[in-house]
């Protein structure tokens, strides 16, 4: 019978040995078990709602002042130093902070209390998020804007489909041979 692990890799853990080395698939089947205890810490201890296909950096701060205010959707990627706030001290508000399906929000980027990320979005890193985000766009800047819209993203917030920037006019439809012939 052969080790199979059951996280995201479908090889076997001697497959993966034998194509990437011994050291690499430990430190990364180490890694993914740490990441998959911290998921299951934040939901099962501070009851955030965080989707099990979810990637959520070791040195990513979730709020836990108001830690049920959180919830992260499926396939999104929170990278390192990325803050998700749920409550502000000064207003006395604890609030929801949402972040949708396939969404990326970079490194060191702050979203603020009461702010929803629009699914298939991308926060840029260092971008302050004080409004919502709409779906399939890129913001960025401090406080965080609309820079292209109309993207599309893949597991954890691959762009796909660049989109167009605001003010511009979107390209027309590429003919497709069915319209083409017609």
């Amino acid at each position: 019978m052969a080790l199979q692990y059951t996280g995201k890799h479908s090889d076997t853990f001697m497959e993966a040995a034998k194509r990437y080395g011994l050291l690499p698939t430990i430190r990364t089947r180490l890694r993914d078990l740490v990441l998959l205890v911290r998921r299951l810490y934040l939901v099962k201890v501070w009851k955030m709602d965080i989707h099990p296909f979810t990637l959520i950096s070791l040195q990513a701060i979730l709020d836990r002042t108001y830690p049920r205010g959180i919830h992260v959707a499926e396939g999104t990627a929170i990278s390192f130093d990325a803050v998700v706030l749920s409550h502000d001290h000064i207003a006395g508000k604890h609030t929801d902070t949402r972040i949708g399906k396939y969404c990326q929000v970079g490194a060191r980027s702050m979203i603020m209390p009461g702010v929803t990320i629009g699914d298939h979005s991308v926060v840029a890193a260092a971008a302050i998020v004080t409004k919502d985000v709409p779906p399939r766009s890129i913001v960025a800047g401090n406080p965080a804007r609309v820079i292209r819209s109309n993207i599309m993203t893949t597991n954890w917030g691959k762009i796909t489909e660049t989109g167009h920037k605001p003010g511009e006019t979107p390209p027309p439809p590429e003919d497709t041979p069915e319209t083409a012939a017609s």
